[in-house]
């Protein structure tokens, strides 16, 4: 049985790399498919310097969550941020007061992405309402984490 408001699929663009990936992630019964998630912390790695952690799997079913929330269809996440690594986030932070020092990107718990024909206020208030970790609104994409639920 799948899981509730979840697909179990997950198409992204990665915005930095031009990689694309629709992948079947979930199995019928709601379970992993093999090798599934690292092809999808492939796509999440840090396109600075290549750099890929394993994400928290619990930011997949989020982002899979609110993409079915907004009935997007076939429309790809298009991925501007997903693990960063130390020396990019440092980076960040130089060229942005806007860039935690902690970020959630750190610890692969964290995603910056935006849906093609979907309105970014639409997409902030799919993820407040789900309240399954952090929101923040910003102007040309939504971050979305699965730290403690808080909303910016």
């Amino acid at each position: 049985m799948r899981r509730r408001g979840i697909s179990g699929v997950l198409c992204v663009h990665n915005i930095h790399t031009g990689e694309s990936l629709r992948i079947r992630y979930l199995d019928d019964q709601g379970n992993w498919i093999a090798g599934a998630r690292e092809k999808l912390d492939q796509i999440f790695r840090c396109h600075y310097n290549g750099t890929v952690k394993p994400i928290e799997p619990s930011l997949y079913l989020l982002i899979d969550r609110i993409h079915t929330r907004l009935g997007a269809g076939r429309r790809p996440v298009q991925l501007i941020s997903g693990y960063r690594s130390p020396e990019y986030n440092r980076l960040l932070r130089s060229r942005s007061s806007g860039v935690a020092k902690n970020s959630y990107h750190l610890k692969a718990m964290a995603a910056d992405i935006h849906i093609s024909g979907i309105n970014d206020r639409r997409l902030y208030q799919a993820a407040r309402e789900i309240k399954a970790g952090g929101a923040g609104s910003y102007s040309e994409f939504v971050h979305v984490d699965v730290g403690p639920v808080r909303f910016w």
